[in-house]
């Protein structure tokens, strides 16, 4: 970092003003010149400015400091290990190397947005890019892309799917060209998943590809399933069926092969979703119940989601027995968790609960009860996940316990509403 530069970096960081700063020993004007790199400063000015901010006059070589931010950023690297990256985090916490120089300072800053994102801390990740947004001048070409890739990570999960879109291709236009392959491809993913979300499906199947192609090459198995997962469900979208249910398969075998339960899970998770969609409930109660075999016992929600779906199934077969099987199953979650209207802590934790409170009312025949919990909670939270598949399912079971009730009117207009929400599903479809 240059010398205006690093006297400018550490006035900002120690939230002076240029008048601040330059009180007692020069114009602002002219403190202005030398952050700018217009003017020199002379000797004097320049170790007096030094002892006022109480930095060193020269930058300090920090080699030690610079392999333990490399550490750090090569555990990150690999998120499902959050044991270990906690750990590794609160071992160099405190450690003086990390803020002795500028350059392994701000490195150390941009890579703690991924370890809050990581570690799921939103609001630290959220208050840390907040924080740097006044440092992005100071950043190098790999710093300003890393700053923007990490920003679209953190919008992606809380929620705000387009931001992290647009970050994310920013990121692509300014990537520098030391950029690992790997890292390359993980950007591409992020662009896919983003643009799935959004339903940018054209978008969203390029990336995947682009990024497939890459973990491919470099052989990152986790990566190549959650790649051909990305794939199945675009392509389903754009109406590719057999492309769709090919590329859920590739995922499954290799999950297998590897004989990783996460990725069974999402694999068989995924499979089933496809079935449902199409209607064979038999396929997708298959899948699920396999899938039920790798769903980590902490994954609460995931758990709950699944009874849903099998309780769907059942509903639509008219399999009352195996409707009550997994009604009890999941009612046993609810309980074995104390899992009540306080619980959901995220949308999808909300949903799964919401649903399974509906579901419920709906075997129970507690109609007053369904036409509450879906009205006022799930279908909301249905609307703002563009969920129109379930809200068709929802709208349409409202119609019908209103025909039943003798409320016409109100029927009328569910079905109509359930009508509405197929043809959103199948135009974004």
């Amino acid at each position: 970092m240059e010398t205006g530069a690093r006297i400018k970096y550490h006035r900002i960081k120690q939230q002076l003003e240029l008048s601040d700063l330059a009180a007692d020993l020069l114009l602002p004007a002219e403190l202005k010149k030398i952050e700018l790199g217009e003017i020199t400063p002379s000797p004097e000015v320049l170790k007096a400015l030094c002892e006022k901010l109480k930095i060193p006059l020269n930058p300090i070589e920090n080699p030690i400091g610079q392999e333990l931010i490399e550490q750090f950023k090569e555990m990150l690297l690999h998120p499902q290990e959050r044991i270990r990256i906690r750990e590794h985090y609160y071992f160099i916490l405190q450690h003086p190397l990390l803020n002795i120089d500028e350059e392994v300072e701000l490195e150390y800053s941009i890579q703690l947005i991924r370890f809050f994102v990581i570690t799921g801390d939103l609001d630290g990740a959220g208050e840390k890019i907040q924080e740097l947004e006044k440092f992005k001048e100071f950043m190098n070409q790999e710093q300003y892309y890393l700053f923007h890739k990490y920003c679209g990570n953190h919008n992606y999960m809380i929620k705000n799917f387009d931001e992290a879109l647009n970050l994310y291709l920013l990121a692509e236009k300014i990537a520098p060209s030391s950029v690992l392959p790997t890292e390359c491809g993980d950007l591409y993913y992020s662009i896919a998943i983003s643009a799935a979300q959004l339903h940018k499906n054209e978008v969203a199947d390029k990336y995947s590809r682009m990024a497939l192609a890459i973990y491919e090459e470099e052989f990152v198995p986790k990566r190549i399933v959650e790649c051909h997962i990305n794939l199945g469900i675009t392509q389903q979208r754009l109406k590719n069926f057999k492309a769709s249910l090919d590329h859920l398969k590739i995922a499954l075998k290799i999950g297998k092969k590897l004989n990783i339960n996460n990725l069974l899970y999402i694999s068989e998770f995924n499979c089933s979703i496809f079935y449902y969609a199409h209607r064979d409930f038999n396929s997708s109660i298959h899948h699920m119940e396999n899938c039920l075999n790798y769903i980590p016992d902490e994954y609460i929600a995931d758990k709950l989601a699944a009874y849903c779906l099998l309780v769907k199934c059942c509903f639509e077969k008219q399999d009352y027995i195996g409707l009550q099987k997994w009604m009890k199953t999941g009612n046993n979650l609810v309980i074995d968790n104390n899992i009540d209207l306080n619980s959901p802590t995220n949308q999808k934790f909300s949903e799964a609960y919401y649903e399974f409170r509906c579901l419920q009312n709906l075997y129970e025949e507690n109609y007053t009860a369904f036409e509450k919990d879906a009205l006022k909670s799930l279908i909301p939270v249905l609307e703002t996940d563009k969920n129109f598949h379930d809200l068709a399912y929802y709208y349409g079971h409202l119609g019908n316990v209103y025909l039943k009730l003798g409320k016409f009117k109100k029927s009328a207009i569910m079905l109509s509403e359930a009508q509405e929400a197929l043809k959103k599903f199948n135009s974004f479809h």
